[in-house]
């Protein structure tokens, strides 16, 4: 346990996207995200979801987003970004998604 606060270090920037369908990755200096289960929302005004059929070219409008903010509601969390945001819905207690960040890790469950 550790008394560090990892989301002190918000904003962060989103300097590249990979896509292993179902798994979106963003990542940038020094931090992670990995989402593995559903998600979807809006960046820049243009909608965005797991089920995308080109979710591999259509994620890489999040690039030069910065994530500014992550909200819990119940067990679905909103990554806020610069110009939108994404709302992940954990179907699993494995590891629905991870925020890997320079001041600790942050793993999603469902409850």
């Amino acid at each position: 346990m550790t008394d560090i606060d990892p989301l002190a270090v918000l904003p962060v920037r989103v300097q590249g996207v990979e896509v292993q369908d179902p798994i979106l990755t963003l990542f940038g200096e020094g931090w992670a995200l990995t989402i593995a289960c559903p998600w979807e929302g809006t960046i820049g005004g243009r909608a965005l979801s797991w089920e995308d059929l080109d979710i591999g070219d259509r994620s890489w409008d999040l690039v030069g987003e910065d994530l500014v903010a992550i909200r819990q509601d119940g067990a679905a969390v909103e990554f806020e970004f610069s110009t939108g945001s994404l709302i992940v819905t954990p179907d699993t207690d494995v590891d629905p998604w991870v925020l890997q960040l320079p001041g600790g890790l942050v793993v999603g469950r469902t409850t």
